[in-house]
């Protein structure tokens, strides 16, 4: 709270509900300035899907990202930051798309891995989890992989 107070003292105190800009945001927290998923997050966890965070917003973020968030629970968020195109199913379209966040190193395209070593990548992935053969991965299905993924929980987080 003191963090997001103190981005506008005088805003915040005439309104505990002020939604901050993007902005506003990344340059109080830092650790969103950098994040190839920094648009995702906006998207996710802005609860008036304006691109601005109140400070109910952050603590949902802050939550989602800590040590302490159960698995479960962690994973459900991760699959909303992930479904980019929010068609409730992670394809290979996403998952194109992920990579390319992953490893871009700048805005140079040719960072970039080609389309079709990109589309190898995402039709592996989706054969080895083919568990409803739908084509894509389903909320809990992707639930229920990253359960059995030890790591997943301490490589999704961050600390403000």
């Amino acid at each position: 709270m003191k963090k997001f107070h103190s981005i506008d003292p005088e805003k915040v105190n005439a309104n505990f509900s002020h939604r901050f800009s993007r902005q506003e945001i990344i340059n109080k927290f830092e650790v969103l300035k950098t994040n190839p998923f920094q648009d995702r997050l906006f998207r996710v966890f802005s609860s008036e899907n304006d691109n601005r965070f109140s400070f109910e917003d952050i603590l949902d973020l802050c939550s989602a990202m800590s040590a302490d968030c159960p698995s479960h629970v962690k994973a459900a968020w991760a699959f909303r930051i992930f479904d980019i195109d929010e068609d409730n199913q992670i394809n290979a379209t996403d998952i194109c798309q992920i990579v390319d966040r992953l490893t871009r190193y700048s805005d140079n395209r040719n960072d970039c891995l080609d389309h079709d070593s990109k589309m190898k990548i995402a039709n592996i992935i989706l054969e080895e989890i083919k568990l409803d053969f739908t084509g894509g991965i389903g909320l809990s299905e992707f639930v229920f992989i990253l359960s059995r993924i030890p790591e997943f929980s301490s490589s999704l987080y961050f600390r403000i």
